[in-house]
């Protein structure tokens, strides 16, 4: 997740931050799906620890930061601490959630010390700048993660190999071919 991402924020030795109000440690699944129609989709995290389960609700550019941070720092791993951990498979996860919430930041992480990495999620109403939320994944959830928010990400409108704007199912006008040119999906 660039710095410049909209409610990034990014810790590659992750701070002793304040305690998340809901500090799920190491999750036992972790999961993202979008809801809806392409170009009306919602995006979330479904997460699973021992007795509890979260859905963390975020903007598509916030589940796709998400990815790309995880893909840089598995990469940096894997060329210098390579490791044979399999891919994890989430878990289902049930309709009913102890935790949820819509995030305005998220903060990401890898302790080096613990081989993990953690996902922070920032909630508007928490005064005092803690997390709402914390997890903890292991590299072969997190690369599982990574593969999943990408499928989720690209499940949505074509877009326009011209001026990379969404194709709506009713067409587009794009602005590059000064709206002479309607493009269908």
């Amino acid at each position: 997740m660039s710095p410049s991402t909209p409610g990034a924020r990014r810790f590659y030795n992750w701070p002793r931050m304040e305690n998340a109000e809901h500090d799920f440690g190491e999750a036992l699944s972790v999961d993202a799906e979008a809801i809806g129609q392409p170009g009306q989709r919602t995006f979330r995290l479904l997460v699973k620890a021992a007795s509890r389960t979260a859905s963390i609700w975020m903007e598509k550019q916030q589940l796709a930061g998400i990815a790309i941070w995880l893909d840089e720092v598995l990469e940096r791993l894997d060329r210098e601490q390579p490791s044979d951990e399999p891919a994890v498979e989430p878990l289902p996860v049930g309709a009913i959630f102890d935790v949820e919430f819509r995030a305005t930041q998220i903060g990401l992480g890898y302790s080096e010390e613990d081989g993990l990495f953690a996902i922070h999620a920032f909630d508007e109403r928490m005064a005092g700048g803690a997390p709402a939320f914390r997890c903890l994944l292991t590299r072969g959830q997190s690369r599982t993660l990574s593969r999943k928010i990408a499928e989720v990400v690209a499940g949505g409108r074509p877009l326009c190999p011209l001026c990379d704007m969404p194709i709506d199912p009713a067409g587009h006008v794009c602005p590059r071919s000064n709206g002479h040119h309607q493009i269908g999906v």
